[in-house]
């Protein structure tokens, strides 16, 4: 084993638990109904091809994100990763599978939804879509920003200088 992200894959391979710095995860969060489904999927949906293990999706940033990232930054990437999901689980449940199959697929992506709606709120993404959405070529929106521009700037300053005190403060210069 060279990384923990073999670690990660030959646990996988076996039964899947989260283990991140080599360690497992003593809470389990999977709940036994979710993983019989994915136990029911890997016959019909051929799991254990090793192909499917050989270069991971997702594990590699399971397990960077307790190295590399702070809980907010683990939280937007968490979010994105069951978006990501959600898309996957619907085109596959748009494909022609049997119907425990299908059945088993739509537990799955039901509980995404519950974890998103329980845990992932799409505040954020509804606020970012409200920021994409402002006319940034109407003279009184431009006007009205560049009066308002200090407060922002102070504010991403001062942020920025919490999450990152070793970098440059942008403002001393």
């Amino acid at each position: 084993m060279n990384s923990a992200l073999d670690l990660v894959v030959l646990v996988c391979l076996g039964f899947c638990s989260v283990v991140v710095l080599g360690r497992p995860h003593h809470s389990n969060f999977v709940p036994k109904n979710m993983q019989r489904d994915i136990d029911t999927l890997k016959g019909p949906l051929n799991l254990l091809d090793t192909n499917l293990v050989s270069q991971p999706i997702f594990l590699e940033l399971m397990v960077e994100l307790d190295v590399k990232f702070e809980k907010h930054e683990q939280w937007l990437l968490l979010n994105a990763t069951l978006d990501v999901y959600l898309n996957i689980f619907s085109n596959m449940l748009k494909e022609n599978h049997p119907e425990e199959v299908k059945q088993d697929l739509s537990r799955l992506r039901g509980k995404v939804e519950d974890l998103k709606r329980s845990y992932y709120q799409d505040r954020v993404k509804m606020k970012i879509q409200d920021l994409v959405d402002i006319k940034t070529n109407d003279a009184v929106v431009q006007r009205k920003a560049v009066n308002e521009f200090k407060v922002v700037y102070q504010r991403a300053s001062q942020l920025g200088t919490i999450l990152h005190p070793i970098a440059k403060n942008p403002t001393q210069g």
